[in-house]
């Protein structure tokens, strides 16, 4: 025994009490330390894996509300252009049809202005017609000291009228140019 003693690669009986004491320990551990342990890092691992699930989860909805918010984005844009160019468009109608009452009105105005000019010019000859007639018989009966017939009467009232409308004519012409030159200024105006 002394030899084995001595080895120190033969067991002797202090190994083995040594190796039984830590087997016994090991299957403590193994029974009652272990499994609480692995239930702990089973659960730490779960929460881990939910909150990373939950996470991921929360960034793909962050995604898709970022980018509904752009849609959003990008089609109120689209609407704002729209309502910009109806309203751009509506407003250059209302322009058009309002300049074209304008010009309807103008023209209207002018228009009656013309009539009742021709109305007033014919007035007008109407009765320096008849004052003419009147003075023309009274000086013609002055100076012939005596009453003309009715014949002669008529002859010279008609050949007086004749002049006084050449005269009215012309005079009438030179008043309608001036008229369209002044409405040519008006227009031009706008």
């Amino acid at each position: 025994m002394f030899v084995a003693s001595s080895n120190f690669l033969v067991p002797n009986a202090t190994l083995v009490v040594e190796l039984l004491a830590f087997l016994l320990v090991l299957g403590i551990i193994a029974k009652w330390v272990l499994p609480p342990v692995n239930r702990a890092m089973e659960k730490r691992q779960q929460t881990i894996d939910q909150a990373l699930a939950e996470a991921a989860e929360a960034r793909e909805r962050a995604q898709r509300a970022e980018e509904e918010a752009r849609r959003a984005i990008d089609q109120a844009r689209a609407e704002g252009r729209a309502l910009r160019d109806e309203a751009a468009r509506l407003g250059e109608q209302v322009r058009q049809e309002l300049r074209q009452q304008g010009e309807e009105e103008y023209r209207r105005l002018v228009s009656r202005a013309s009539s009742d000019i021709d109305a007033s010019a014919r007035r007008a000859a109407d009765q320096l017609r008849s004052q003419v007639a009147d003075l023309v018989m009274a000086a013609v009966e002055k100076v012939l000291g005596e009453g003309i017939s009715l014949a002669n009467q008529e002859q010279l009232i008609e050949r007086a009228i004749a002049e006084l409308e050449a005269e009215m004519t012309s005079s009438s012409q030179l008043a309608g140019s001036q008229q369209a030159s002044s409405g040519a200024q008006l227009r031009t105006g706008e």
